[in-house]
């Protein structure tokens, strides 16, 4: 049994199983986290992008009440559910509609959006937070019901979660499970926060 503070190099060595058509997870995402203040933050939605900017939150109130720079924190974006458009590339939200699925207005044209409205633009962006520092992480559970979802008019989901995976933007990692990601970062000392 392990112990519940185990180091991360120990959580390296316990034993994975994959089948044959799963490769072993990527855990990069895990590797090289040591910050002073660690944090996993759950997003199972994209509401309006409220998430991302609890994250940017997070690292600018450290930074303005304790004189913290980002390289002194650690912050994973976990995302899953209802959360899944926030890591797919603007190819994905226009041919899927993901805008219109999910009642993701483009703020420009007041229309359902046909882009990732977070992906690039803005302080709390994907790649802004990225280059300060935020792991992004994504739940393949996730994608296989998105896909099944996508796919249910009559296509293939598995060609659809081959699709959106190779979709994801860049620098955001598929991880098996994010019940699984979050159990694994907390064994490495990450504190956790939901964001809904």
């Amino acid at each position: 049994m392990r112990r519940a503070g185990a180091s991360l190099a120990a959580l390296a060595l316990w034993p994975r199983q994959s089948s044959a058509t799963e490769p072993a997870p990527d855990e990069s995402w895990l590797q090289g986290l040591n910050g002073k203040h660690r944090q996993i933050f759950d997003v199972d939605g994209c509401k309006d992008g409220h998430p991302l900017g609890r994250v940017a939150n997070f690292f600018d109130a450290y930074g303005e009440a304790y004189s913290l720079k980002d390289s002194e924190l650690n912050a994973i974006f976990g995302i899953h559910g209802g959360g899944m458009p926030i890591a797919l590339n603007d190819a994905m939200w226009a041919k899927y509609e993901i805008g219109k699925r999910y009642s993701e207005m483009d703020p420009q044209t007041g229309a359902p959006s046909v882009r990732n409205p977070w992906a690039r633009n803005g302080t709390t962006s994907v790649a802004r937070l990225q280059e300060r520092g935020v792991r992004f992480i994504v739940c393949m559970r996730s994608i296989r019901r998105m896909s099944r979802e996508l796919a249910s008019g009559g296509g293939n989901a598995e060609a659809v979660r081959a699709e959106l995976t190779s979709n994801l933007l860049p620098g955001v990692t598929p991880v098996p499970a994010m019940i699984v990601a979050v159990n694994r970062a907390q064994e490495a000392g990450l504190s956790y926060a939901f964001l809904g």
